[in-house]
């Protein structure tokens, strides 16, 4: 989980420093630069803190409050990533859909990027809350057969008794057909939920489960340590996350 929550930080990096160079004058980035070191080294939170002061003199006549608020969670979630706090699969897709709203409104290149992410988090919540269906066992699997086919045993039954030979014997085929079609058309619907081939959103490789087996047990014996990205050198982003405060105005 800390894995994917990097990837989208990261992402969000790349969008976030190409819409900040692109919009913010030259003479105010290079006086955050000879402060907090170039604008390409800053990570995510740096760039989520610059948009949050320099709100009022540079970006509230481009970005509406709403992406406002959304500087302001994203920059909480940054902090908790970076403090190892673990994620639920919900609060996941939440980092991932928020990322890719505040990329929209900047119209920044790394939607499709963030969109993969977001999509595949939504698999895995998707998963999540329905549960596992494989768990009824051979029962759950045989129901619709052995309904469809009691249901077809009784139905012929009646028409060999009471119709005639040979139509009577057609029919009770083409009624026993028509239930083992039922029958397997329920038993595909039932099984749509499950995951096909597809590619891990985190490391590409190609998988059949809904966790990938290449990934996710790393993170599970690492206990989510993983490393935040590289920090400019003396800024006051690059020590200790600090903690998102609101102001009472903007």
């Amino acid at each position: 989980m800390a894995d994917r929550v990097a990837k989208g930080l990261n992402v969000l990096a790349d969008g976030l420093r190409h819409y900040v160079v692109a919009r913010v004058p030259a003479q105010v980035l290079s006086n955050a630069a000879t402060i907090q070191g170039s604008v390409q080294d800053w990570d995510a939170l740096a760039l989520l803190v610059f948009m949050w002061d320099h709100w009022n003199d540079l970006f509230r006549h481009d970005l509406s409050f709403v992406e406002r608020s959304l500087i302001s969670e994203l920059r909480e979630y940054r902090n908790r990533w970076a403090h190892q706090q673990k994620f639920s699969e919900g609060e996941i897709y939440r980092i991932m859909d928020n990322i890719e709203r505040l990329l929209t409104a900047l119209e920044s290149g790394q939607v499709a990027a963030i969109r993969r992410l977001r999509l595949e988090s939504l698999r895995l919540l998707f998963n999540q809350e329905i549960g596992d269906r494989d768990t009824g066992g051979f029962l759950y699997k045989a129901w619709p057969w052995v309904m469809c086919g009691a249901s077809a045993l009784a139905m012929d039954s009646a028409i060999l008794a009471f119709g005639r030979f040979p139509w009577s014997w057609i029919m009770s085929f083409l009624v026993l057909l028509a239930m083992m079609r039922v029958a397997w058309w329920q038993t595909i619907r039932e099984t749509l939920h499950r995951r096909g081939p597809h590619e891990c959103g985190i490391c590409g490789c190609i998988i059949y489960t809904e966790r990938c087996p290449y990934c996710q047990p790393a993170n599970v014996e690492s206990g989510s340590s993983a490393v935040p990205p590289r920090r400019a050198t003396g800024s006051r982003w690059g020590t200790t996350p600090e903690k998102t405060t609101v102001p009472g105005r903007s």
